[in-house]
């Protein structure tokens, strides 16, 4: 019996499941019962945020994701995948500049409010959803990170080394996320 909690544990742990499985917390999150409707490039971005925020709890990424405030599903996806990091920072403002950045921070006391919201016994659930599904990719990290070490070593940065273990065609995400740039139209009919 233990064997087989043990290879469940293993495959739920793999780089190839969270991968997934993240893209389409991110979709669901922002777009909800709309998620299977969208577009090849929210898809894309879906995709190169979760794999940007897996890498993110190996190493920190110098990866930035921003959606303007008039497309609340995107910034709804920003504001996901910024929770799913293990330290990040999120950014609001206005484009037209001049003035430094204000920034919201809480003391010692607010932080331990902010856990005793999160050990309610009903917590809200977006949040109770994201933390779980934060925990899921650093436990998938950490069981993964001898692997993704021993491909770093081979001179593949982090978004590499994690995407070459998923296999399919998350190397073509991570080349995408490293570029900055979304799927192209003329790619996706190939």
């Amino acid at each position: 019996m233990d064997i087989w909690r043990d290879c469940q544990l293993a495959g739920a742990d793999a780089i190839a499941y969270v991968l997934p499985m993240t893209a389409r917390y991110l979709l669901e999150n922002a777009y909800g019962d709309y998620r299977l409707a969208v577009s090849h490039g929210i898809e894309d971005m879906a995709r190169m945020a979760a794999l940007s925020a897996y890498a993110g709890h190996v190493e920190p990424q110098s990866v930035t994701f921003s959606a303007w405030t008039a497309d609340t599903a995107a910034c709804t996806m920003v504001a996901t995948y910024a929770l799913l990091l293990p330290t990040g920072l999120l950014k609001a403002g206005q484009v037209p500049g001049g003035r430094p950045a204000l920034r919201i921070q809480g003391d010692d006391s607010d932080r331990r409010t902010t856990t005793l919201l999160d050990m309610q016994l009903l917590p809200a659930r977006a949040r109770m959803d994201a933390g779980h599904v934060r925990n899921r990719i650093a436990t998938s990290a950490c069981a993964n990170l001898g692997q993704i070490t021993a491909v770093r070593e081979c001179g593949a940065s982090v978004i590499r080394a994690v995407a070459a273990l998923a296999g399919d065609d998350w190397p073509g995400v991570a080349d995408r996320l490293e570029r900055g740039e979304v799927m192209a139209r003329d790619r996706i009919c190939e």
